[in-house]
């Protein structure tokens, strides 16, 4: 069975982003995408891929947080939506954390145009966030 393309285009992304390559990532993204975000203080519908890069960009400056690590389990993709399993290891206030998220996206023309961040355990979450 073969790997559906959609798949191979989530995976880039998520790869960009751990290069730091946010113009790929941007790519991504539709010029409308609808952002749903759970991260605590950040929580929100973001309307654009502007108001979603602002977004990700806002979380890292205002928190001081420093990514080390995407881990992706397993891409679940068709023509019209994606599921992603992952693992990210990220710093925070001096404290390092691997949490576990589900991503889901909407996709059209192979490009994101809605997106849920959904922890897998939103306590812990809240934790290292101070929520």
């Amino acid at each position: 069975m073969n790997e559906h393309p959609n798949v191979a285009r989530v995976r880039s992304a998520y790869e960009a982003v751990e290069r730091g390559d946010m113009e790929t990532f941007a790519a991504a993204l539709d010029d409308d995408i609808v952002w749903h975000e759970s991260m605590p203080g950040f929580e929100g519908d973001y309307q654009g891929r502007d108001a979603a890069l602002g977004l990700l960009g806002q979380v890292f400056e205002t928190t001081g947080m420093e990514l080390h690590d995407i881990t992706i389990d397993h891409i679940l993709a068709d023509d019209t939506h994606a599921a992603v399993l992952l693992e990210t290891t990220v710093s925070l206030g001096g404290q390092r954390q691997t949490s576990r998220y589900v991503d889901v996206y909407r996709l059209r023309n192979g490009k994101a145009i809605e997106h849920w961040h959904l922890p897998v355990d939103p306590r812990a979450e809240a934790a290292l966030f101070g929520a």
